[in-house]
């Protein structure tokens, strides 16, 4: 059980495995002390602070956790009842149910839950503990856990091998996890089950399944021996593989040879012609075209009607754009984009009466199409910024003392999950008094959170509080650049949380890759920084500025470019920029990012940086602040980089 069973308790332990910067206070030295388990430090630092510390809950936390997998599950329910108002007796279940697996205590390990966990792993190992006392349900649960197209964890091994000895997980499901797998693009996992498959009546199937991934033009070779539910499943992955593959010979084949073929299962045709029809506009395959049209036209669907009206904007498709967008459903045409699109095209036709109005339309909004729209026709940007408004007061919570208590020892990680454990256990009245609480308090990640918690999109001094202004202004006057953008880079990377860490492992408040972080701090003759360092919000702040003052510098002051290079990386930058007779509007080109995470991210950033300005700085100032004159009066193309 596994590896990934060892992961889950060492992410679970974080309590007890973050380093701590130095035991400064008797807390710190008692908490350093339990994570390293020294029980002799423990006891001493204890003796200083008593046995009524407001933070004794995490003392008493490494205790149960040191005693495991020999502790008695009453004292899991004991803790519980101790701390109800805190988020480590759940952690402290996650942990014992975890080591009560592996020691093979299935007593114990059911007296920690009285319903499933959300964590997979978890969910796995209840079940496994649940069929130890004979409960069939298990196996059936076990058989929906199974019907998926990507891995599970290993702890679910054993009662996957259970439900297979009873039945319960057949030749069917596996055959259906392979399709799963294909439509996932997991040819590991497919390989992974095909053995699990006698040859009849799925193996042969499911070694041409695996033949259609590696080349789907094998397609056409599918035996018509095989049963017809098998062959249209077949055919179905062939084309979908092959759409993303070569997808001019998809659509070819698709449109004559289906006949000959013997697909014939409508749904499945279905799908297939609407993944066609999906590569085909976004990849703006002009050999495709007209199908294309044609297929969008009688078969619909919003993504692909979204896409195929994108790729009218970028192909400045002035004259068929408003046809597309009207295809669109009422809720997308009334959004900021699409007015705004709308009216670009009705500008572009000559009709300046109604692309004025559309942009009216438009600029009641409050994000970036909005603001540009704003621009087009000269009026202030529309913050429909709401006051906080009710009863601010809170009772005495002692969450909020353990918060500021551990915030105060430079443990932001056990703050957030304090905090996001209250949060959730309010309701939204008790959400906002907190997100009021958390500004007066300074602080700003946590106001950020509450404000998202408590859905208050009006709130804007909820959602972009000036966190670490000064350091963000002091930053931009040693780099040369605009405090405001850095801030709004931290907003739209961590939400201010300092402590953030992605998947890919980019860190703190600019989300700095340890990489990144290593090469600015040498450009700038300082020694390599520790993890910890980058956490660090004032380290962290001096290298992300300093990273965003050369991408700006690179980029010649565009911030759009720089800003895409950050998100996405500066050698992507040179392939979305055209030749220079092909050089297009800005507004085009943010359209014509391929990445849509990079879009959406270079429109955020400016917008935020609009509302920090107008909120914190000079709030007079609310036109015009979105592009620069250069940045909107430049063709878009390879020229802007050449030098």
């Amino acid at each position: 059980m596994v590896r990934s069973a060892v992961l889950a308790l060492v992410m679970l332990a974080s309590v007890c495995s973050f380093p701590a910067l130095a035991a400064d206070t008797p807390f710190q030295e008692a908490l350093h002390a339990a994570r390293n388990d020294d029980w002799e430090g423990l006891s001493r630092a204890q003796a200083r602070l008593g046995d009524d510390h407001p933070l004794q809950a995490y003392l008493d936390f490494h205790r149960l956790r040191a005693a495991l997998p020999d502790l008695n599950p009453d004292r899991v329910a004991d803790y519980a009842r101790r701390y109800p108002d805190s988020p480590l007796p759940n952690d402290i279940r996650q942990l014992a149910l975890v080591a009560y697996a592996r020691d093979n205590r299935w007593d114990a390990a059911r007296a920690v839950y009285d319903e499933p966990p959300r964590s997979l792993e978890l969910n796995c190992l209840y079940w496994r503990a649940q069929w130890q006392a004979g409960n069939e349900q298990a196996l059936s649960r076990a058989r929906e856990l199974w019907l998926s197209g990507n891995s599970r964890p290993s702890a679910c091994d054993a009662i996957f091998n259970a439900a297979r000895d009873r039945g319960v997980i057949g030749q069917a499901e596996i055959w259906q996890r392979m399709e799963l797998a294909f439509y996932e693009r997991g040819p590991g996992l497919m390989r992974y089950l095909r053995p699990m498959l006698d040859d009849q009546p799925y193996g042969t199937a499911a070694d041409w399944l695996l033949d259609l991934y590696g080349d789907p033009e094998q397609l056409t070779g599918i035996p018509k021996s095989l049963p017809d539910d098998q062959r249209q499943v077949l055919l179905a992955a062939g084309f979908r593989r092959l759409a993303y593959t070569d997808t001019v010979k998809a659509r070819e084949w698709f449109e004559d040879d289906l006949g000959d073929l013997g697909f014939t299962d409508a749904a499945l045709i279905e799908r297939s012609g609407q993944r066609i029809a999906w590569y085909s506009t976004i990849r703006g395959i002009e050999d495709n075209r007209d199908w294309l049209d044609d297929w969008l036209r009688d078969h619909g669907g919003d993504s692909l009607v979204d896409q195929r009206a994108r790729r009218a904007v970028i192909e400045q498709e002035w004259d068929e754009l408003p046809d597309w967008i009207a295809l669109l459903p009422e809720a997308e045409r009334k959004d900021s984009r699409w007015l705004y699109w709308a009216g670009r095209a009705a500008e572009e036709n000559g009709d300046e009466q109604r692309a004025r109005s559309l942009w009216q339309q438009a600029a009641a909004q409050r994000n970036f199409y909005g603001f540009l729209a704003a621009d087009r026709i000269g009026e202030p940007y529309r913050f429909s910024n709401a006051v906080p408004t009710g009863d601010q007061t809170l009772p005495e919570l002692p969450a909020l003392a353990r918060i500021q208590l551990l915030r105060e020892q430079d443990e932001p990680g056990l703050a957030w999950s304090e905090w996001n454990w209250l949060m959730w256990h309010s309701n939204e009245t008790r959400q906002r008094q907190l997100a009021q609480y958390a500004l007066d308090a300074g602080w700003y990640d946590l106001t950020v959170q509450a404000s998202i918690q408590a859905r208050a999109w009006d709130v804007l001094a909820w959602r972009f509080p000036a966190a670490h202004q000064q350091r963000f202004q002091e930053a931009g006057r040693r780099h040369r650049l605009d405090p405001w953008l850095a801030m709004a880079i931290a907003r739209r990377e961590s939400a201010f949380y300092p402590n953030a860490r992605s998947p890919v492992g980019a860190l703190g408040l600019m989300q700095l890759m340890p990489g990144t972080a290593a090469k600015v701090a040498r450009e700038a003759g300082q020694g390599v920084p520790a993890e910890r360092q980058v956490l660090d919000p004032a380290t962290n702040i001096e290298l992300g500025t300093r990273y965003l003052g050369d991408l700006l510098d690179r980029f010649n002051g565009n911030r759009l470019l720089a800003l895409a290079a950050y998100n996405a990386g500066p050698g992507r930058i040179a392939q979305w920029l055209a030749e220079e007779d092909e050089a297009v509007p800005v507004d085009v080109w943010i359209e014509s990012i391929p990445f849509r995470e990079t879009r959406d991210y270079v429109q955020a950033v400016l917008t935020y940086r609009v509302l920090f300005e107008g909120l914190h700085g000079n709030p007079e100032s609310r036109t015009a602040m979105l592009l620069l004159p250069a940045e909107s009066g430049t063709p878009y193309s390879l020229a802007m980089i050449e030098d």
